[in-house]
């Protein structure tokens, strides 16, 4: 069987006392669905505010504040877009092979899904580079298209 998950990467948790978090490790994966606690939940949203951190650049930006809450906001408010950093974490029970999504990958990268399904390709991400081709009726998932020996 196939298992599809939306997962978030996470970040570390350390030192974020503004509500209670769950344990995570950096550039680890959380997967998204409706029972996360709410610790989960507040590692979400913290994980998503300290990637979208916006650091001062030619007068663009102003500087992140230096008290958590407002470091804390600075980095939910000071873009036009967030990005969630993950994407599909897909897992094929049979052979216990897990394709995840690599780096500068994001959730709202989903939509790439529909290069597959009209036949062409899509990657997800690099540092592991996931592929995912459509041959005919069959979709080809690459774990790491830059492993030339890998599944």
């Amino acid at each position: 069987m196939i298992v599809l998950q939306p997962v978030l990467e996470t970040r570390a948790c350390d030192g974020f006392a503004l509500r209670p978090v769950a344990e995570s490790v950096p550039y680890g994966f959380l997967s998204l669905n409706g029972g996360l606690t709410p610790a989960e939940v507040g590692t979400a949203v913290m994980s998503i505010a300290d990637c979208d951190t916006v650091e001062p650049g030619n007068g663009t930006h102003p500087p992140r504040p230096t008290d958590a809450l407002g470091a804390f906001l600075h980095g939910l408010l000071g873009t036009d877009g967030l990005f969630a950093p993950g994407g599909l974490r897909i897992t094929d029970t049979a052979s216990g092979t897990t394709l995840l999504p690599g780096c500068c990958n994001g959730l709202d990268e989903h939509r790439d899904w529909f290069e597959v399904v009209d036949g062409g390709w899509a990657c997800f991400g690099h540092g592991p580079s996931p592929v995912a081709e459509r041959h005919g009726s069959v979709v080809r998932l690459t774990v790491d298209a830059e492993d030339e020996g890998g599944r």
